[in-house]
């Protein structure tokens, strides 16, 4: 963008080149945030914008400071932005109740749109386009052809509530009887006499996890049952 404006004749100063890359870099991290966003997740659009003109704001600063001190080293700071960025990240990481990590992609995204601002920062607009778009399929695509081979795996997990203790033997023996192996399981609480479990099941024959997940529904003694 800076060179375009080169050649139309319009002289650009440090500061003028500065504030392109600060608007590229909010523009860029508000693509990337409106995912989030839109996925109803705690960082979303302000926050990846936030992260991503911060970072570009740091590289624009190491640059004025090595044209300046010239002993300085511009990419120090953005190795302190990289390393820092993951307070933020390991906030938006939270086990769920069904023990589900939940917040991994988002944590992944804040840590690229950190990236992304040092390249935008730096005046590396081509490359930056291209690592945007990237980043793009990867958390549009890649949920739908995860969530697609995962709907259609020979592993499930589920989070199961029992009325009693002899409901859920009586799930281990249906289980058994269907020739599927509890690869793991947790008891996770008891209100009174319900007890709410975790589930990873295997299945030695391939079954579609909705028709699975019916009959784990209408089976007797389960008051709740869901995939997680």
């Amino acid at each position: 963008m800076e060179e375009l404006l080169s050649v139309c004749g319009l002289p650009l100063s440090f500061c003028g080149k500065a504030v392109i890359r600060l608007l590229c870099a909010a523009i860029f991290g508000a693509i990337l945030g409106f995912e989030r966003t839109r996925k109803m997740r705690a960082a979303g659009l302000r926050t990846y914008i936030l992260v991503c003109i911060g970072s570009a704001m740091t590289m624009i600063v190491g640059e004025y400071g090595s044209s300046v001190y010239t002993n300085t080293d511009p990419t120090r700071i953005a190795a302190q932005v990289i390393s820092g960025i993951g307070f933020l990240g390991a906030g938006t990481i939270m086990v769920t109740g069904y023990r589900q990590i939940r917040g991994l992609t988002t944590a992944a995204g804040l840590w690229v749109s950190a990236s992304l601002g040092i390249a935008v920062g730096i005046g590396l607009y081509s490359v930056s386009v291209a690592m945007l778009i990237i980043t793009l399929v990867a958390m549009i695509f890649g949920e739908k052809v995860q969530s697609n081979y995962l709907s259609k795996g020979n592993r499930i997990r589920l989070f199961v509530m029992f009325d009693d203790a002899d409901c859920l033997r009586a799930f281990l023996i249906f289980l058994k009887s269907q020739d599927i192996s509890i690869n793991d399981f947790e008891q996770l609480h008891s209100v009174g006499v319900t007890l709410a479990t975790t589930f990873t099941l295997k299945f030695n024959v391939r079954l579609n996890h909705a028709e699975f997940m019916t009959k784990i529904s209408s089976f007797s003694g389960v008051a709740f049952a869901e995939e997680v």
